[in-house]
C-alpha cells in the first residue's frame, strides 16, 4: 500500500508472520530477526525504487528526502492499539536507494 500524509510518500506492508504467543514476541528485536529471515529489507529496498521511479516521474519538484517518508511493516498478529509492538519503520538513505536504481537501470 502506498499512502501520502502530510505531503509525504509510505509504503505500508503487512505480514502475518506468527513469531510467538507472547507480547514481546512482537518486540523491535524480533521484528528485525523476522525482517532478516524472511529477506524483507530487500523486498522493502524493491518497493522503494519503484514508488521513487514514480515519483520522479509523477512529481514535477520530486526530492526523495522532501517526499519520501519511509516504510512501515506491520506484523498483524503483534500489532496492538495501545502500543507500538508489532511495527517495523524504517527509511532508506537516499544513497543507497539512488545507487541501487542506477544499478537497476534507472536514470539519474
Amino acid at each position: 500500500l502506498v499512502f501520502r500524509q502530510e505531503g509525504r510518500y509510505f509504503l505500508l506492508d503487512y505480514k502475518s508472520n506468527f513469531l510467538g504467543h507472547e507480547e514481546s514476541s512482537y518486540d523491535s528485536c524480533n521484528l528485525k530477526q523476522a525482517m532478516d529471515s524472511n529477506d524483507y529489507h530487500l523486498q522493502y529496498l524493491i518497493y522503494t525504487i519503484a514508488i521513487h521511479r514514480i515519483l520522479k516521474e509523477k512529481l514535477a519538484d520530486y526530492s526523495y528526502e522532501h517526499h519520501f517518508g519511509g516504510i512501515y511493516y506491520l506484523f498483524l498478529r503483534g500489532v496492538n492499539s495501545e502500543k507500538t509492538k508489532g511495527i517495523f519503520f524504517t527509511r532508506p538513505h537516499k544513497s543507497v536507494i539512488e545507487e541501487l536504481d542506477e544499478l537497476l537501470g534507472g536514470k539519474s
